[in-house]
């Protein structure tokens, strides 16, 4: 045997230390903001931040796309993307003066209109190219890129404002998916030996996703401990939380290695270099594209 330290050590390598240092301060700190935002500020203040993220994390996406050799209308994506979250913001907002029952579906309506006026915008600004060989592929990365990043994030807004105590719901959605990124990580770097996806992600484990599955159901039982006189009213216990963990934490997997197949294809390693030991807005929010509709459907056909 030559030494080298093996994946099933029991103690993080001084560079994995490092990494996972930096990984957790910046995602602390940048969860811990959201969660102030949240709590501390008036609903408008989590209406900026979630503009300024979706924002962010959309236009390195369509900076991924480009660095593939695919053109985006990158400005008109992401003004799109602003009026999809307003939309949202302004239909829920409304609900918190008038007492109708047909708010979420006129969301969806508003959804709808959003999206036709992108398609609409998207081949207008594709009538002035002379000539453009990649019409076609421009306005279907760009079209994606929306719904992959901006629709799908969104959810954590209709989560906000589905029950009384939505806030506490998106803390919850927010402590789960990353408790499975971080277990991922500390279990796969300790005891990882069998490579789960090598072609997409070289680094994950089945032992790290096993871990982290396990860390998401350990902090949805914790999370419903903690704010059982918010949550547990309206239909979490303890059955709820073990399935959410098991489902939130799967799809958490899923969401993380659904980025890193993107940026394989664009030989890419992070998204930007925004945040330190994690890179971008993208890299933050990956896991949660995947959760925030995962527990919205959860808890309007399952806890109802």
């Amino acid at each position: 045997m030559n030494g080298t330290p093996q994946p099933a050590d029991m103690h993080l390598l001084p560079e994995a230390r490092s990494g996972f240092r930096w990984r957790l301060i910046s995602s602390t700190v940048l969860w811990a903001a959201m969660l102030a935002v949240i709590f501390w500020l008036p609903p408008t203040g989590l209406y900026v931040f979630m503009n300024v993220v979706i924002a962010r994390a959309l236009w390195e996406f369509y900076t991924i796309c480009e660095v593939k050799g695919l053109r985006t209308f990158k400005v008109w994506g992401v003004i799109s993307a602003v009026a999809l979250i307003s939309g949202s913001w302004f239909v829920f907002g409304l609900q918190q003066y008038q007492s109708r029952s047909d708010f979420p579906a006129l969301s969806y309506d508003f959804d709808i209109v959003i999206l036709v006026a992108f398609a609409f915008g998207a081949f207008v600004r594709q009538f002035p190219q002379k000539t453009d060989s990649q019409g076609i592929e421009t306005m279907a990365v760009t079209f994606f890129g929306l719904v992959y990043v901006a629709w799908l994030c969104n959810f954590a807004t209709r989560i906000n404002f589905a029950t009384p105590n939505g806030r506490f719901w998106v803390m919850y959605l927010v402590v789960v998916t990353k408790f499975t990124d971080i277990g991922a990580y500390l279990i796969g770097t300790m005891f990882g030996r069998h490579k789960m996806t090598p072609r997409i992600s070289p680094k994950k484990s089945w032992e790290g996703t096993a871990g982290g599955i396990a860390f998401a159901v350990g902090s949805s039982l914790i999370c419903m401990h903690l704010l059982r006189d918010k949550l547990v009213p309206e239909g979490l216990d303890v059955t709820h939380a073990v399935v959410l963990g098991l489902l939130l934490g799967s799809a958490a997997v899923v969401g993380d290695l659904a980025e890193s197949l993107i940026k394989r294809e664009a030989d890419v390693k992070d998204s930007s270099t925004w945040l330190p030991g994690h890179g971008g807005a993208l890299d933050l929010i990956d896991s949660l594209l995947f959760t925030a509709p995962l527990l919205y459907v959860y808890m309007r056909l399952v806890m109802r």
